[in-house]
């Protein structure tokens, strides 16, 4: 009994002692993480591609940081310098000086309409006192000759008019209202068999391809509509009852006035 006892206590021993160490050996493969850390004991060796795939990763909000400040930079570029390009075409107003004496002048819509008193149907009362003084009203006191002081502020000027002892130029706003009315006085004078001016022919000439010049370097675009003055009533435009976005000409004379060179008023 006692020797069955202590085999059966041997045996039963024994089973505790192997059944503890199956136990443990099954919790160990059950905990695969624990497995991993027994077996591994520390972190595997990385190649030399995770290394610089980890450096890239690392690195890449940096890159991407300073990728993003070069495009806003180009972009910031670019439209500064268009703001520059329209700041720069804007410098010059339309029909301004170019040089930089002159200074700009406010615009107005103006309608034109028929006027024929600067030049009547009937070409010999042109000559009369009344039509030749509304000529000369056009123009400014000093005729557009204007004095320029100080003359090293500005830039390409052209060469001065001969004039005594000062820096004189004409404006080509009174130069081309000079050639219109040399122009108008020459037809009336050769369909009225009044006297003409001897330099006539050179003189058309001249104004002929100047006022060309002149009327393409304005380009004025304001639509024109049916004619209501034609004669023969032919279908065209004449014009009239049109509205312009016009210079204000009685700004111009007042700034020409205030450096004339001289205080004459002809339109000759």
């Amino acid at each position: 009994m006692d020797s069955q006892k202590i085999e059966y206590n041997g045996f039963h021993e024994s089973t505790q002692s192997d059944s503890r160490s199956s136990t443990e050996v099954e919790s160990l493969m059950g905990d695969k993480n624990m497995w991993h850390d027994v077996d591994l004991g520390s972190p595997i060796r990385q190649t030399k591609r995770d290394k610089l795939f980890s450096t890239l990763k690392s690195w890449r909000w940096t890159f991407d940081t300073v990728l993003l400040l070069v495009i806003v930079t180009l972009l910031v570029r670019d439209q500064w310098r268009q703001s520059a390009v329209l700041q720069d075409a804007n410098i010059w107003q339309f029909g301004q000086d170019f040089t930089g004496v002159g200074p700009k002048f406010s615009s107005k819509i103006t309608k034109f309409a028929p006027d024929e008193s600067y030049a009547p149907n009937d070409t010999a009362e042109f000559f009369t006192d009344e039509v030749l003084d509304k000529w000369n009203q056009l123009m400014p006191l000093g005729m557009g000759f204007v004095w320029v002081n100080d003359t090293e502020q500005y830039h390409d000027l052209p060469t001065p008019i001969m004039w005594p002892e000062k820096t004189v130029f004409t404006t080509s706003a009174t130069h081309q209202l000079h050639c219109l009315f040399a122009i108008v006085q020459t037809y009336s004078g050769l369909t009225s068999g009044h006297e003409i001016p001897d330099d006539h022919h050179w003189h058309m000439i001249h104004c002929f391809d100047y006022l060309r010049q002149a009327i393409m370097c304005s380009a004025d675009m304001a639509l024109e509509g049916l004619e209501t003055t034609f004669p023969d009533h032919n279908g065209g435009s004449d014009g009239w009852d049109s509205k312009h976005v016009c210079r204000d000409w009685d700004q111009v004379k007042s700034y020409l006035e205030s450096v004339r060179a001289y205080d004459d008023q002809l339109i000759y």
